[in-house]
């Protein structure tokens, strides 16, 4: 009878071992990333009646001529823990000339968005995070009441008008979310640092550039995890994912190939 309790006993301690066991490993794949991935669309649109065309949140500085300054703000909060930040409808960045002129006789811009949607996978095939955000910005505004029309003739036809602002700008640089899932113990938070504006154009014909980091943080109950996303964008429109391009990079670096060195005889 004694050797059946004790036999009892242990079944009782192994099951309830196995069964402790079974609930350290569904909590781990559940907390664990198994994979991440990013894909994304671009599309451009002609600016509708539709869009909204906000003025500076700032006067300009009155700087030197061809001088490009950010007429939005220089950083703001997209996500904050899986919900969108309170202040996203006033938060953009800008980069127009830094002196006085008029937005009115502008005319040509074009909507540039690109929709990124980012997944997290964990070991048990579940899609704890999966977040849709839009970045899109204004661009190709030009002053062409020079009087002249063709493209070709539009810095000379603005050069000589008195008071006109040459170049190529942006306005209404924007980050947003789309949609977010995110799953109990998860989290994900997102905010916008902008670089300040440049010109990579010339005096004559100032193009803007503007380029964003993107800084993201992923935490559970166990681990909290982050990097950048960085995005450039210039004033005739052109988008580049500074990011993927890096990673492009890295991966087309060869691996090193070990030295080989004669062994040494200390005998």
């Amino acid at each position: 009878m004694k050797n059946i309790i004790l036999a009892s006993a242990a079944l009782c301690v192994s099951l309830s071992a196995f069964a402790s066991a079974s609930e350290v490993t569904a909590e781990d794949s559940y907390f664990k990333t198994g994979a991440v991935t990013v894909s994304s669309e671009e599309t451009v649109t002609d600016l509708t009646d539709a869009d909204a065309f906000p003025v500076p949140l700032r006067a300009p500085e009155k700087v030197a001529g061809a001088a490009i300054v950010n007429g939005g703000v220089q950083a703001w909060n997209v996500i904050n823990s899986g919900k969108p930040d309170a202040s996203l409808s006033s938060s953009y960045a800008s980069a127009i000339p830094g002196f006085s002129f008029n937005w009115a006789n502008y005319s040509g811009w074009k909507k540039k968005e690109v929709v990124y949607t980012y997944s997290v996978t964990n070991l048990m095939q579940v899609d704890v995070i999966k977040i849709k955000y839009a970045v899109s910005y204004f661009y190709n505004g030009q002053d062409l009441t020079g009087g002249s029309n063709r493209a070709d003739n539009v810095e000379t036809a603005m050069a000589g008008q008195r008071g006109a602002v040459k170049g190529h700008y942006i306005t209404n640089f924007t980050v947003r979310p789309l949609s977010m899932n995110i799953k109990w113990g998860w989290k994900f938070s997102l905010n916008v640092r902008m670089s300040d504006p440049m010109n990579v154009g010339t005096s004559d014909r100032p193009v803007a550039y503007l380029q964003a980091d993107l800084n993201y943080i992923v935490s559970t109950p166990f681990s909290t995890n982050g990097s950048v996303w960085t995005y450039g964008v210039n004033g005739l429109g052109a988008f580049t994912d500074l990011t993927a391009n890096d990673e492009k990079m890295t991966k087309g670096i060869a691996p090193v190939e070990p030295v080989e060195v004669s062994s040494v005889a200390w005998n």
